[in-house]
């Protein structure tokens, strides 16, 4: 595979031959819909992180909408969340009529502030969902204490942290359930996807339902073959299935997945390292005992947008990655007060570090850099 040479992508969709050969063997099957490499991949994503209790769906949205609904979060009900995040994580929240909390981020480690979660949590807060920013662990220890000590479910977003770790543990693996993406510029392209991990076995088994209308499918068919009639629907579901396709092309992947991901670091390492003596960028450091997933390797700019089009127009394609959600009418909610999500947006750029990067372009972002700073 190649990159345009005249452009360095942020992000770059996984496109190997193995993908290929999965898809058009589903393909000529004809059993797309639903099949037994949807469970082999359930399995085999648990064996990677390290996450138990593992249902598929057919995007990350999805798996969080069945996340909030397990935790007990209903209309009129708050959920603590940043909102320097993607719509397709805060969404949801809107979507089941509850509220939005924002929360600060604290722009020493790009983390959730615990103290500013601590402060906010009210009667009306039934869920905090952590999002774990471009793959950057948050403070996890700190803010599933805080959820446990208020017996409040905590929901981690990781929809780019696979692979990232804090104190030797997977992110992923801290939360009352966790949630992963498979979009196609993610670690793994699954052509879109998702993953809900529940801690509780028996949540794991209604969300298998929720996927799926709410139907049980051990029961669903009688002995003819047809819709039992005594196999009740007790709690109406979605449409959320993880395809037998998907499923197929995300399960090639996981024999490069490691060294893609260690590519990854070794790159944000020799770009740290080529950026440090530029006073006016300084790279966002990953929380003590933290390793990141570098969805891309995020950094402080003084004079940001000016140096951000100076990069793009050289080819360098940098990104601010987010805009805040709290400016969004959509979510009904009055602003608070957030002057680190107010530094952050202000300042903060994502470079690209990916695995398809080699070392002539890792030192062309670095000299474009020194070249928009000087």
């Amino acid at each position: 595979m190649s990159v345009q040479e005249s452009l360095i992508p942020l992000f770059y969709p996984v496109r190997l031959p193995e993908m290929e050969s999965a898809a058009v063997d589903v393909i000529r099957s004809g059993q797309i819909a639903a099949g037994p490499k949807v469970d082999a991949f359930e399995k085999k994503f648990q064996e990677y992180s390290g996450c138990t209790n593992i249902v598929s769906t057919n995007d990350m949205t999805s798996a969080l909408i069945i996340a909030l609904k397990l935790a007990g979060v209903n209309a009129g009900d708050e959920v603590a969340t940043l909102a320097f995040s993607c719509l397709s994580s805060n969404s949801p929240i809107a979507v089941i009529g509850a509220q939005a909390k924002w929360i600060d981020i604290d722009p020493q480690n790009i983390s959730m502030c615990p103290r500013d979660l601590e402060k906010k949590i009210s009667s009306k807060t039934k869920a905090v969902l952590l999002y774990h920013i471009a793959g950057y662990p948050a403070k996890v220890d700190e803010i599933s204490a805080i959820c446990r000590a208020a017996n409040i479910p905590l929901i981690e977003d990781c929809n780019n942290a696979l692979g990232a770790m804090f104190n030797d543990q997977q992110i992923g693996t801290f939360g009352d359930f966790s949630v992963f993406s498979f979009y196609p510029n993610r670690q793994i392209n699954g052509l879109d996807g998702g993953a809900l991990y529940c801690a509780d076995a028996g949540q794991a088994r209604q969300a298998k339902k929720l996927r799926r209308f709410g139907v049980d499918f051990s029961t669903f068919r009688d002995s003819r073959g047809e819709i039992n009639p005594d196999s009740d629907v007790e709690c109406i579901g979605y449409s959320a299935s993880f395809s037998q396709l998907n499923a197929a092309v995300a399960l090639s992947q996981f024999p490069t997945v490691s060294s893609r991901q260690e590519k990854v670091r070794e790159n944000a390492r020799k770009l740290t390292e080529r950026l440090s003596h530029l006073k006016d960028i300084q790279p966002i450091p990953v929380v003590e005992n933290g390793i990141s997933a570098y969805w891309g390797m995020l950094v402080y700019a003084e004079h940001r947008d000016a140096i951000l089009m100076k990069l793009k127009s050289n080819g360098v394609l940098a990104s601010i990655m987010h805009q805040r959600n709290d400016v969004y009418t959509g979510f009904n909610q009055i602003n608070d007060s957030l002057l680190g999500t107010d530094f952050v947006m202000d300042k903060i750029m994502a470079l690209p570090c990916g695995w398809w990067l080699n070392d002539e372009n890792i030192e062309k972002i670095a000299e474009t850099l020194g070249s928009a700073i000087n």
